[in-house]
């Protein structure tokens, strides 16, 4: 029960889905009015999924501004986004009970990450925390204190799996958040850590409410929309990020217009990222509208296809398997199993999306009485990844055989 609820709330803490967040006020490093802002074309490059050239120029600012807390900050969240991003962890549908998130073992990372990260997020703490020494009502150092906690604890809880260094984590993130609120209550972009901690802790069953609130953890989960929905028309810095989040949480409810709302805002802002669309359709898959759905993977597909700019990054497998799955809704077998053969091509050694597709491609073929290439599909995910859900389904069908 108590890891449970350290779970749990650790992801109420959690403020790095998307890069991490400025607030208002005056920025170290900002640039006079009129000038460029080389650190916000950063961060619309991350948004846009363009992590080199967001390094690049985050890594040039720093130079020259090195105390700089809104890059010092966006410079960590694009290491680790980049990591997530790799590691197929930035998508909702990762956060599912039974996503990857919440797979048992620790997730391989690349070599030379975790200490990349660690140590550029140290930088930024101290910076923070040197600031904060000299002044502890320092709005903007409490801003940034709080978010480099925020992005401690996502690694904790979604790389790591230590759910309880990211409850840790995460509730000193909170701390500074609500220090901050109360100090000025219109630093309106801190209540994106305090809103999705409201939304989460009042979402709990009621028997853990009881356990939170011993714990002097409170929530409501309408004050945490609204709380949200604030700072996505009020913030500044923290506008886009509140906008990504409350897509996870309207859908979450079931709140489809409103998702497919901010969506569309977001895809026609960021043209550069993938994971909009994928969202969206994903959406219109929730609504069982098959045919928008259908529309918007065509248009990844073509993507894929045409080499468009960004299209390494994709996750090519993924894609074309939910492809597949949307017109076998549609009742069009043959260019579903089309797509799933497309998906078991894209290095299946190192994708489980992959082999997903191979065993709906053998449960199609085995609807139409195919069996020889039901039971090729079949051999090949027991033969692959045996120890997984997919494979275990695969040797339940071939054992179905005999």
């Amino acid at each position: 029960m108590l890891r449970k609820f350290a779970i749990i709330h650790s992801v109420a803490l959690l403020a790095g889905m998307a890069p991490a967040t400025s607030a208002l006020g005056t920025q170290v490093g900002a640039p006079a009015s009129g000038c460029p802002d080389r650190v916000e074309e950063a961060l619309a490059d991350l948004y846009n999924l363009q992590f080199l050239p967001a390094r690049q120029a985050l890594e040039a600012w720093l130079r020259e501004h090195p105390e700089d807390l809104r890059a010092l900050n966006y410079l960590s969240n694009a290491i680790l986004d980049q990591e997530l991003l790799k590691e197929g962890l930035f998508a909702s549908e990762a956060y599912t009970n039974k996503g990857d998130v919440f797979r048992k073992g620790k997730t391989a990372l690349t070599p030379g990450f975790e200490k990349e990260f660690l140590a550029s997020l140290e930088k930024a703490q101290k910076a923070a925390g040197d600031r904060l020494q000299k002044n502890p009502e320092d709005q903007d150092a409490l801003y940034w204190a709080g978010m480099a906690h925020a992005a401690r604890s996502e690694f904790h809880f979604i790389l790591e799996r230590s759910y309880l260094t990211a409850l840790r984590e995460g509730s000193e993130a909170r701390k500074y958040h609500l220090k901050l609120c109360k100090l000025n209550p219109s630093y309106v972009d801190a209540l994106l850590v305090i809103g999705l901690g409201d939304y989460v802790a009042g979402s709990l069953p009621w028997y853990v409410k009881v356990l939170a609130s011993l714990a002097g953890f409170r929530g409501s989960r309408p004050r945490g929309l609204a709380e949200l929905k604030r700072v996505s028309e009020e913030g500044h810095w923290a506008r886009v990020d509140a906008k990504i989040i409350l897509v996870t949480l309207y859908r979450r409810d079931k709140m489809y217009p409103e998702a497919l709302a901010l969506l569309d805002e977001l895809v026609r802002s960021y043209p550069g990222n993938f994971l909009g669309p994928m969202e969206m359709a994903a959406v219109y898959e929730d609504q069982n509208n098959w045919l928008a759905a259908a529309k918007v993977y065509g248009g990844l597909v073509r993507k894929l296809h045409e080499h468009a700019r960004g299209y390494e990054l994709m996750p090519a497998a993924k894609i074309l398997y939910r492809a597949g799955r949307v017109y076998e809704r549609l009742g069009e077998p043959e260019e579903a199993l089309q797509l799933y053969d497309a998906a078991s091509g894209q290095l299946p050694g190192a994708n489980l999306d992959a082999y997903r597709a191979n065993l709906a491609a053998a449960e199609l073929d085995r609807r139409l009485n195919r069996p020889a290439e039901a039971l090729r599909n079949y051999r090949r995910v027991a033969g692959a990844v045996p120890n997984t859900e997919e494979g275990k389904a695969a040797l339940r069908a071939l054992q179905s055989y005999h």
